[in-house]
């Protein structure tokens, strides 16, 4: 658990860092027109958006990922108990 918990935590802290990166060099690369940094700047943000995302993953328990059995399947109101949801209202 431990070692799921430093994984996510490092690939979060890693791609919040990309993403500071990167647009930092898309400013850089707006103000003294310079396309490869600008270039640059967004693959680094895109491969951070995937770090950040990649690092949710780790984090998150496997059992709430799927739906249990026990779940309810049945779209009706569950507040009010009524089974009336596909009948349009009056």
């Amino acid at each position: 658990m431990l070692k799921s918990l430093m994984k996510g935590l490092f690939g979060r802290l890693l791609g919040y860092g990309g993403l500071v990166l990167g647009f930092w060099w898309l400013r850089e690369a707006f103000l003294e027109i310079n396309y490869p940094v600008g270039v640059m700047g967004g693959l680094t943000i895109l491969a951070a958006m995937y770090m950040v995302v990649g690092g949710r993953r780790h984090t998150n328990n496997s059992d709430n990922t799927e739906l249990s059995n026990t779940e309810e399947d049945d779209p009706s109101d569950s507040l009010d108990g009524r089974d009336e949801s596909n009948q349009l209202p009056p």
